[in-house]
């Protein structure tokens, strides 16, 4: 435990110095879009704010690399939201082609938390929000979209490789031992049983039809206040519409751009971060509302690599001096890296 804390503090001091080379070499990162006079694109430091929060790449994979906790993921930002009373709203943006289904669910339910508490949330698919991607997008209170974005994938899909017989050309006998019929279902060893695959396709089927019911549900769900701020009739109407019957013929895997989305009522408008801004200013009264920068969530990442070792006081100590000035804005975030699940949304 001494050894973690002492590991948690060097990649802290480590982090540290390579934020600071960012900032003098490369200055503040620019923004994604270019706003409208009148957006302001990072609010004021422990102000109300909204959140703002990015969902990149495969969902799913390890949250933390062992004993060290690294940058909070979009998951923690959606639950931390929910009891931040200094967030607001939250704009979600998305760049996704799905991924693994119980992670995806998950982000689903933290939007719908933040419905319940009553926080505004607009969702902005970028380049692709596919499957999973989509599955966490329709329980937003609106959703924007590029015309170019790809979006759709309703389904689900499990894959494999069989090569039992390039095994046996040379030789190769594999050995499985198993204390159940199905439980080396998958092998690669081996072709799949007309039983495991009857078990499989009623897995498949059975996740399906909690994606549509899911999808079903957050489209025809409206906002508690101020939908009538940034939903108009036809929106209203074409959310509606979107009942499992009708989600049930569009998940056929079939892939939308953005524009084929709007027509078909999986997206609410075409648009970006200067439009999802304005509305949750709308949708929650206040004007003067905008988001947080990214120097929040630098400051929520490097607490948390100190928590371990350093105690609140020391960290609120420490984290005021480096903080006074504003040399950590725009500092890219620290990626992680992890292995896709074979069973995904995509």
């Amino acid at each position: 435990m001494i050894q973690g804390n002492q590991l948690n503090r060097i990649l802290a001091v480590s982090l540290v110095v390579i934020c600071l080379i960012a900032a003098i070499v490369g200055g503040t990162r620019p923004t994604p879009e270019l706003p409208r006079a009148g957006v302001s694109l990072e609010a004021a430091r422990g102000g109300d704010r909204i959140e703002v929060v990015n969902l990149e790449g495969t969902i799913g994979g390890p949250r933390s690399l062992g004993f060290v906790s690294l940058p909070t993921s979009p998951l923690d930002q959606l639950r931390d939201a929910v009891r931040d009373r200094s967030v607001k709203a939250v704009l979600l943006r998305i760049n996704s082609p799905g991924g693994a289904v119980g992670s995806s669910q998950e982000l689903y339910r933290a939007v719908t938390a933040l419905h319940e508490a009553g926080k505004p949330v607009i969702a902005i698919m970028e380049d692709i929000a596919a499957s999973g991607g989509y599955y966490v997008a329709s329980a937003a209170d609106k959703i924007y979209a590029n015309p170019g974005t790809l979006t759709g994938s309703i389904g689900v899909i499990i894959s494999g490789l069989t090569f039992g017989q390039l095994l046996e050309n040379y030789g190769v006998e594999p050995q499985t031992f198993k204390t159940g019929e199905f439980k080396d279902i998958l092998s690669p060893f081996r072709t799949a049983t007309p039983q495991e695959q009857r078990l499989l396709q009623d897995l498949l089927e059975n996740t399906l039809d909690q994606f549509i019911r899911d999808v079903a549900r957050g489209r025809q769900h409206l906002p508690q206040e101020g939908a009538e701020e940034v939903l108009d009739a036809e929106m209203i109407a074409r959310r509606q519409g979107l009942d499992e019957a009708r989600v049930r013929q569009l998940a056929d895997g079939r892939i939308f751009t953005g524009a084929q989305a709007l027509e078909v009522g999986l997206v609410d408008a075409l648009g970006g971060y200067t439009e999802a801004v304005e509305d949750l200013r709308l949708m929650t009264g206040d004007p003067s509302l905008s988001p947080g920068g990214e120097a929040d969530n630098f400051q929520r990442t490097l607490r948390r690599l100190l928590s371990q070792g350093v105690s609140a006081p020391g960290q609120s100590a420490w984290l005021a001096r480096f903080f006074e000035s504003n040399q950590a804005t725009g500092i890219p975030g620290v990626p992680l890296l992890w292995m896709a699940p074979e069973w995904a949304l995509r």
